[in-house]
């Protein structure tokens, strides 16, 4: 399950619970990449920069505070080495998700909620990977005489996948 160019592809995992670390490792290694897993959220760009992921999921409700994920993604998308990387949330914050809908979509960040379907984040990594770069399209640049319109949700897998779920 590579990527079109069949390269093993490194994808930076961001989640304080251990056991969706591993069951994230099991997923990423089974696709075929490698995955560098943190359980906290890093206050500085540098680290991000420096392991250069192809790939970034990370969990919106991280830290003391509950945000740090999500003010690591705003950092991510607003700091030029880090604009066009691939994110992907995983959360189970649901009604947070469907407040921010309009910037993560603006942003070109997928979702994948919690609990989710394994044949479902495969599929958000495989169109992520596949994506030629994540800056906003056209329709999200900010211009009072263009209509802003919403990007439709992907189709997931078939059904003959398996339906192991994280929690």
């Amino acid at each position: 399950m590579l990527n079109a160019v069949n390269k093993p592809q490194h994808i930076l995992v961001v989640n304080d619970t251990e056991e969706i670390l591993d069951l994230f490792r099991d997923i990423i290694e089974g696709m075929g990449h490698r995955m560098t897993a943190w359980s906290f959220s890093p206050d500085d760009l540098a680290k991000v920069t420096a392991i250069e992921p192809d790939l970034i999921i990370l969990d919106l409700m991280l830290g003391p505070t509950e945000l740090q994920g999500w003010a690591l993604l705003q950092k991510i998308r607003m700091s030029p080495p880090t604009e066009d990387i691939p994110v992907i949330v995983c959360t189970a914050a649901t009604n947070w998700v469907r407040e921010q809908e309009g910037w993560l979509a603006a942003s070109a960040v997928k979702v994948v909620l919690k609990p989710f379907k394994v044949a479902h984040l495969e599929h958000a990594i495989e169109q992520a990977l596949q994506m030629p770069q994540v800056t906003a399209p056209e329709e999200f640049v900010e211009d009072d005489s263009v209509s802003h319109k919403a990007v439709p949700a992907p189709e997931p897998p078939d059904g003959n996948t398996p339906t192991r779920t994280a929690h």
